[in-house]
């Protein structure tokens, strides 16, 4: 869910006792992606 707010909401984050999962990565996660787009850890003198 998103949700665009102004500069004049406030937003307060705190910890609780908890746990909750908010994130979950499939295989073909954000990092992967980037990884191959910019050629991370390939040896580009082949």
């Amino acid at each position: 869910r998103r949700e665009i707010v102004t500069k004049s909401i406030q937003i307060a984050v705190k910890r609780e006792t908890f746990c909750a999962s908010l994130l979950r990565l499939n295989e073909n996660s954000f990092l992967s992606t980037l990884r191959t787009k910019l050629t991370w850890g390939l040896d580009k003198r082949n």
